[in-house]
This record gives C-alpha cells, structure tokens and sequence, in this order.
C-alpha cells in the first residue's frame, strides 16, 4: 500500500509537509480518562492563549486561510481542522472524546496548532492520495448517510477507488474511513510548512505506541519525498 502527495499539490504549495504515521495492530482504541485529562489540558492552554477577534491574525491560521482561498474554498465557511477545534474550544463546546486514538491527535492538534487527522486503513481502497479532485469522486461526510462530491480542483485526500477521505484538504473527514473503537490499522497525517510538523509526529507517534499499543512508522513527505510505501 502507498501514499503520495500530487506534484501538482507539491508545485503550487512546494513548502508543504505531510507527517505521516502508519498505526498497525492497535490493541485498544476505547476511551482513556488519562489521555482525556490531557485533551482537557490542552483545551486549557487554549483559552489561555487564544481570542475568538484574534484568531484569523495567528500565523498557521491564517495561511491556512490563504491555501483554502487559493484552492477555491471560503475560509470564512469552510475552517481548516485545527481552527474549527480552537472555535469549538473558545465557543464553549470543547472537543467531544471519541476514542483513544482520535483523542491523542486532537491533543497533539490543539497543543501544536497544527491540523491533525486520521482515516482506517481497512475501510479504505487501494492506494491513498492527496490531490486536486476531478469531481466525479465520493464523499460521505462525517455524520451522514448522504453522498455527494467534490468540486473539481478542490484539494482531498482520496484512494483508488474513487472514495474521498477528507475534503477541502482537512476539513472533513469521511463516514466510510472513519476511526472508531474498532479500528487496528490507521493512517495518521501532521500537516503543515515547516519543522513544527516532525516535532508534532515524534511526539504523536510515541503518544500511540504507549498508550494504543500499535506498531508504528513515521514518514514525512515533501516535494523530494512525495510517496512512500509501506
């Protein structure tokens, strides 16, 4: 199985960095009140540091503002994963615990400022890519039953069948490749543009070993390692 990043992607965002962890054989993927606290903990530091007025002037915010408006998404309707976590944060709603697994990135998301997010391997078909979408693809939004698709240049993680993982780069993730207590294989991507992604994959990465005891890879593909196989 493989995973690469499109060099139309690469060309137009050339300092991108996809952090990438393969997550196999999770022994336990239930709850945990400890890493729960440590979700909480990180919604803490989170009112402490940011305001709803400031937000859009934060520097990772706001190019991720940017690459939305570039690839034809509002950023004012459609929020990059790690801002709609902080809102959800400042709002009053905090981050819902889904699973272990889930919980650990949206830690390692809200404590870095940095978009965090994961699919099942075993749900998915063929090879993963991260792309410009041709808009024939498809899509279950999280939560839904209804399919729909992408809109053609709209950048989507997706695999060889033609299912879209995630729209709008990491704004919503699929019902089908979804991660829940079920899950043992997962593919985990850190995203960003610049050294703060590895910081955040090491530390994730030891995060899953210890406490959903899966055997792990990291990789982190840029425009001189744009696939990797596994």
């Amino acid at each position: 199985m493989k995973f690469a990043v499109s060099g139309e992607i690469l060309g137009k965002y050339p300092d991108v960095r996809i952090g990438v962890i393969i997550a196999r054989n999770i022994e336990s993927n239930s709850r945990s009140q400890h890493v729960q606290s440590m979700l909480k903990e990180s919604e803490n530091s989170v009112r402490e540091t940011f305001d709803i007025e400031s937000l859009k002037d934060h520097a990772v915010l706001s190019r991720w503002r940017s690459v939305y408006e570039r690839f034809g998404s509002k950023p004012r309707d459609f929020r990059c994963s790690i801002e709609a976590l902080i809102r959800s944060v400042l709002n009053g709603r905090g981050v819902r615990s889904i699973n272990r697994l889930v919980d650990l990135y949206n830690y390692i998301s809200l404590k870095h400022v940095i978009p965090v997010g994961g699919e099942d391997l075993d749900k998915a078909e063929g090879d993963l890519f991260l792309r410009t979408a041709e808009g024939s693809e498809r899509f279950t939004p999280l939560g839904s039953s209804s399919e729909e698709s992408p809109y053609p240049g709209e950048v989507i993680y997706c695999d060889s069948g033609g299912n879209v993982l995630c729209r709008r780069w990491n704004w919503r993730e699929s019902e089908k490749t979804k991660l829940t207590e079920e899950t043992r294989n997962a593919i985990i991507v850190v995203e960003g543009f610049d050294n703060k992604v590895s910081a955040a994959l090491t530390e994730l990465e030891d995060l899953v070993r210890k406490n959903c005891g899966a055997d792990t890879k990291s990789f982190v593909l840029d425009r001189d390692n744009r696939e990797i196989e596994w």
